[in-house]
């Protein structure tokens, strides 16, 4: 996952730095103490000054012409300070001007959207980026690394988003906690639920087979609880998905099950009655966590299926499915930044221990190199 970004990410921040190999000579040389040299004559001006004063036999005054010189010294020494530090700036710092940081935020924009950034969060990112760069002082030979710290930065804030640990929530329910799966069809909901039961499998998982709608989905979740071990309720094809759950629930409270995992038919986001009897299955049995699970393979469409499952149900949580075959890795930027709600897991392969941890920071290490 994430290749063909990272390799996009890369040839933009590969371009040649800017001569780093004259930095040192002209940082090092003593010869920027010359401008300091400017307020010397101020204090030799004002000790010929002080000597002329008719003044200058009395005693009294004799001491106080002391202390104003000894004191003057001190007096010059901002300057100095100053002086040296904008030199030692000019040759070490340098302003990002719009015209160069635009070039390469022009193939940033590019490269996002072939990966599969949504629109709205790419302009986001761009826009941060050169916020926070243009007109920055940026340390010369450094320009690359300040723009890809930007860059990280803002695709923290996008999956900023805090990840719940899910087996506290598990464990601090009174009660048996309820994880409503859906999806849309061949989103990989049911892999997912067998991987996921596997996972919580100290809990003695239920799972609901709340999909009575696709051919043969009750017998593939059988299927599954026959080698990952857990309990199955299931009604007959055409039956209420929410009386499913329902019994399952039952189940669960009987045998002391912590779990249960409802299954719910996969369904177009776009298909208004559809999402309507979702709405009621969430509505009748009141799930303690709503997790969309996303086709990573989708591309482009994930941020508007994203969207709509939100607005229609209310998403908690997303599981990114068949990232091991998928290259491009913004998917995960664009469904954190359309629903603002954490990726719990990726699915990384078939097998039963292949739902790994979504980890935000080393995605943005793998994506920048």
């Amino acid at each position: 996952m994430f290749e063909s970004l990272k390799k996009k990410l890369k040839s933009i921040f590969s371009f040649p730095k800017e001569e780093p190999a004259q930095e040192k000579p002209i940082g090092e040389t003593q010869e920027i103490p010359e401008p300091a040299k400017a307020p010397e004559p101020a204090v030799e001006e004002k000790k010929e000054e002080i000597k002329e004063s008719p003044r200058a036999p009395e005693t009294g005054h004799d001491i106080e012409e002391k202390t104003e010189l000894l004191q003057e010294p001190a007096i010059d020494e901002k300057p100095k300070k100053s002086l040296f530090s904008k030199a030692v700036s000019r040759i070490t710092e340098k302003k990002l001007g719009e015209k160069e940081a635009g070039e390469i935020l022009g193939n940033l924009r590019t490269a996002l959207l072939e990966s599969d950034v949504a629109y709205e969060a790419v302009e986001k990112i761009c826009d941060e980026v050169k916020g926070a760069t243009v007109g920055a002082s940026v340390e010369r030979g450094k320009t690359q690394e300040t723009l890809k710290k930007a860059l990280a930065d803002s695709l923290k804030d996008i999956m900023a988003c805090e990840r719940p640990d899910v087996e506290k929530l598990i464990e601090a329910k009174q009660g048996v906690y309820l994880m409503l799966i859906f999806g849309t069809n061949g989103a990989g909901k049911t892999t997912t639920i067998a991987k996921l039961a596997h996972k919580f499998k100290k809990f003695r998982p239920v799972v609901a087979a709340g999909d009575t709608f696709r051919a043969a989905s009750i017998e593939q979740l059988e299927e599954h609880s026959k080698k990952a071990g857990f309990d199955l309720v299931k009604h007959s094809y055409g039956a209420d998905p929410a009386a499913v759950i329902f019994d399952a629930r039952k189940h669960a409270e009987a045998r002391k099950s912590k779990l249960i995992i409802g299954d719910t038919a996969g369904r177009s986001h776009s298909n208004a009655n559809l999402m309507d009897e979702l709405k009621k299955v969430a509505r009748v049995n009141k799930p303690d966590m709503k997790v969309l699970v996303l086709d990573s393979l989708t591309g482009n469409d994930i941020y508007e299926q994203a969207r709509i499952y939100d607005q229609a149900i209310g998403v908690d949580a997303i599981i990114l499915t068949k990232t091991d075959v998928y290259d491009k890795g913004g998917a995960c930027l664009s469904a954190s930044y359309v629903t603002g709600k954490p990726i719990l897991y990726l699915g990384t392969g078939q097998k039963y221990g292949d739902l790994r941890d979504f980890d935000p920071d080393g995605i943005i290490k793998k994506m920048l190199g």
